[in-house]
């Protein structure tokens, strides 16, 4: 089944009207989070996941060798824009979005798997949107970064659909 599926994939295309693509658009009404998170980060660049605490002070940190991998993907999340009282933390998070797009060559460590990207382009989302709200302008090579990850992502995800 699963090759006949892979198959078919790669020879039937869906087909898509050109003529339904809604246009541009930001939301009217205040945005406001459903679900939030505890708070993640302790300082311009201090977290604590897995009941362990760290701070970032090289750009390798963001794939320490000496870190868990699943301490790594946490910080990747990038959970707490949309944790508890995430406001108070604006400026972390500016400053934090900023060194993650600097830091994170494009394509290369923890940050661009599959799963932690996935996650990550979430919660900027969540942040981005709600951050429309309050005016805080947002810098372009932020959103220029979220369009490349989500084209990396889906790159990725077509790659593994044939293998």
């Amino acid at each position: 089944i699963q090759i006949f599926y892979r198959v078919k994939r790669k020879f039937i295309k869906p087909k898509v009207s050109l003529f339904n693509i809604p246009k541009n658009s930001y939301p009217n009404s205040k945005i406001k989070p459903i679900v939030q998170c505890s708070q993640r980060m302790y300082g311009d660049s201090s977290f604590i996941f897995l009941n362990k605490a760290f701070t970032l002070k090289i750009p390798e940190d963001w794939n320490n060798k000496n870190q868990d991998k699943l301490w790594l993907y946490n910080l990747h999340y990038f959970d707490d824009l949309n944790a508890i009282n995430s406001k108070k933390r604006t400026a972390w998070h500016r400053s934090l979005i900023q060194k993650w797009i600097e830091n994170n060559p494009l394509g290369f460590g923890n940050g661009w798997e599959p799963y932690p990207s996935s996650l990550r382009i979430v919660n900027w989302i969540k942040w981005f949107l709600l951050d429309l709200n309050s005016n805080n302008n947002l810098k372009q090579i932020w959103l220029d970064s979220l369009v490349i990850q989500t084209i990396i992502l889906n790159y990725r995800q077509c790659i593994m659909q044939f293998f």
